[in-house]
């Protein structure tokens, strides 16, 4: 008899711990990556499912006024370039090229097929102080023949997206066409610059993201590209004024000041 009871005895803590067991992977399961990487020392993403969404301020893990060099490295493999951002009438701002691989040309290092380039933040535009912070290591000096200054390593200024990867959650990035941005969001707004000095000059713009500005190839138009950049009313362009299927070639999040 004794021995009967000593077999349920062991049956029951064998299913008591098996259950316990459960429970404990259960709630595991359901902690946050951030809890998990506390309890286990494991490198965790913040959320696998944002590291390629586009929003008004971000570009996967990247966001405006923050950093980008851990996430470049650990979470996308990503090799950077230090030296421009965006350049208008020989005016070029401080910025890296992110990519898969560096090549060596006739000016030194770049970016082969560039994902994203981060404008950095500026913080001092003397173009008398190129030794000015030389000793900080945080900080790097970029010069064109109409720009000066230094910049932040580390803290971004703007994202200019060239990846097909990165989409808003409506789907919409790099190689979007016109007629699918129209039929999403419907009305579409354009913006004409300086189309002989900005390579971003032929913007499209939407509602929905008033801080992105999706960049279009001028060659899209279907008249004479140089008619548009004296146009008076650039409202009156349209979707039928361009090409069929004409696509998104980049996009450009920098966060308007409403001050």
């Amino acid at each position: 008899m004794k021995k009967l009871n000593y077999i349920w005895i062991a049956v029951f803590v064998i299913l008591w711990t098996s259950c316990n067991q459960k429970n404990n992977t259960d709630r595991e399961q359901k902690q946050s990556p951030i809890q998990l990487e506390e309890k286990t020392g494991n490198t965790v993403s913040e959320n696998s499912e944002d590291k390629f969404l586009i929003s008004n301020h971000s570009a996967g893990y990247f966001k405006i006024g923050g950093s980008w060099q851990n996430y470049a490295e650990k979470e996308y493999s990503y090799k950077s370039v230090q030296g421009y951002g965006t350049c208008v009438d020989a005016c070029c701002d401080g910025g890296f090229q992110l990519g898969y691989k560096i090549v060596e040309d006739s000016y030194g290092p770049k970016i082969e097929n560039v994902q994203i380039t981060i404008g950095a933040v500026n913080f001092d535009q003397n173009e008398k102080s190129e030794s000015k912070y030389k000793d900080n290591p945080e900080v790097f000096y970029a010069s064109s023949d109409n720009c000066k200054g230094w910049y932040w390593k580390d803290k971004i200024n703007y994202i200019v997206v060239y990846s097909e990867l990165f989409k808003t959650k409506e789907g919409i990035g790099v190689g979007t066409t016109l007629e699918e941005m129209q039929e999403k969001f419907g009305e579409l707004h354009f913006y004409v610059g300086w189309i002989e000095e900005d390579i971003n000059a032929l913007q499209v713009s939407i509602k929905s993201y008033p801080d992105i500005k999706f960049i279009l190839d001028i060659d899209a138009y279907k008249g004479n590209w140089e008619e548009i950049g004296f146009m008076e009313d650039k409202n009156e362009i349209t979707v039928s004024d361009f090409k069929e299927n004409s696509k998104i070639q980049r996009l450009i999040i920098r966060q308007i000041d409403k001050s």
